[in-house]
């Protein structure tokens, strides 16, 4: 029973490893000439000339609160001549007592197993922090500078505006002092969070399991077989809430729990500081899966600077002005946004109106530090609505893959 549930969970997952992005196209922009139609620019009606300001929103990012038991520990070193090394964990942290005579998880209070020492014996006391907030503070500063579209403002930002105010570092997980470390520092967004649980667990796949797929899948099940073989072991998880708080407001506009996962392997004793390792990339993998939220809050924008048609008016490509310095990436797909006043019948207020246009500008290879060339894809009469100097958006991004969460 338990290797068909496996064997159908693989065959969910087959399409995922099909259908894993969009493909960047290669072009060649100067093949097309530029044409009348080219040179056409929209009109921006003034209600909407907003919309063209430069408004790139500033996030700080701060240390994540830990409410896990992972955190503070003492790690001892024994070294004796003529005998192996090996590490022993006090303190309070959960851990893994591992060894000839068995495995146990549970809190650490002992070396894994009994050696008989000799003499010339050596052995040197060291506190531990694994900092797992500051770590994840780090990783959510690496994942939304992938992303782009948004200045950042990290600890060491923040610490020179709170040392000019006087303003101590303590309590900055509290929603309120972070609402106002963001107004003294400027920023409009502080992302901040918890750590809530790490994990540590044993993972076998029994050999009926590993058979079952390679019978069931043929070739892929072989192969799904071997990468499930990599996962056995010691697992650890890490599971984070994330949440990002309006700072002139005080609302927390998004707030999402997410989890990852690292594999440390099947060796029977492991120090503590491949657990902090692995915690940390378990976290990064952790905040791939907020990646499409975080895009869509703070949605990348440019304009059309150039476009180019070819004679049938089959295909074109648009270049926009922004590119590898603002987190574009080649495969990535943009809206192509039109504007238009709206008069209120009874208020005469004139506001402006976003409209999508049924296309969508995929960006080609050609990618610069400032600018990129994408293709104009869609309907045959829809592509040549694009006009010069309309704004594109950059779609939400994808998160974590689900073949990486499980192998």
């Amino acid at each position: 029973m338990r290797s068909q549930t496996l064997v159908r969970a693989s065959l969910i997952s087959v399409p995922l490893l099909v259908a894993c992005g969009t493909k960047a196209p290669e072009i060649d922009p100067t093949a097309y000439q530029i044409t009348p139609e080219d040179r056409i620019r929209v009109e921006i009606p003034d209600a909407c000339r907003v919309a063209y300001e430069n408004a790139v929103p500033t996030v700080a990012v701060i240390d994540f609160a830990n409410n896990s038991t992972f955190d503070l520990a003492k790690v001892v070193q024994s070294q004796s001549a003529g005998t192996r090394t090996t590490k022993e964990v006090h303190g309070g942290v959960w851990g893994v007592t591992a060894g000839p005579g068995g495995i146990g998880v549970g809190h650490v209070g002992g070396s894994a197993s009994k050696t008989d020492w000799r003499t010339q014996a050596q052995t040197i006391s060291r506190d531990v922090n694994a900092k797992l907030g500051e770590s994840v503070a780090e990783a959510v500063v690496a994942e939304i500078a992938n992303i782009g579209g948004m200045k950042i403002y990290t600890r060491r930002d923040l610490q020179k505006v709170l040392e000019e105010q006087k303003f101590q570092m303590s309590g900055l997980v509290d929603p309120n002092t972070a609402v106002q470390i963001g107004q003294l520092a400027g920023v409009r967004y502080i992302i901040t969070g918890a750590v809530n649980n790490v994990n540590l667990r044993w993972v076998e796949v029994g050999e009926s399991v590993k058979r079952g797929l390679s019978e069931h899948l043929g070739l892929l099940g072989t192969a799904l077989a071997a990468a499930s073989s990599t996962q056995e072991g010691w697992n650890l998880t890490v599971d984070l809430v994330v949440k990002v708080i309006d700072a002139q407001t005080g609302e927390v506009v998004l707030s999402k729990t997410v989890s990852g996962r690292e594999v440390l392997g099947k060796t029977p004793v492991f120090n503590y500081d491949s657990i902090i390792g692995a915690a940390k990339k378990a976290a990064a993998e952790a905040l791939e899966d907020i990646r499409p939220e975080l895009s869509k809050l703070f949605p990348l924008r440019g304009y059309i600077i150039q476009l180019r048609t070819a004679p049938d008016k089959s295909s074109r490509f648009a270049l926009i002005n922004v590119g590898a310095k603002h987190g574009v990436k080649e495969g990535q797909e943009f809206f192509v946004i039109d504007f238009q006043a709206v008069q209120d019948p009874i208020t005469g207020r004139v506001t402006c109106d976003q409209i999508k246009l049924p296309v969508t500008l995929v960006v080609s290879k050609q990618i610069q530090n400032d600018k990129a060339w994408t293709v104009v894809q869609g309907d045959k009469s829809q592509i040549m609505r694009v006009k010069l100097g309309q704004v594109v958006e950059r779609k939400p991004l994808e998160g974590g893959s689900v073949i990486k969460k499980l192998f």
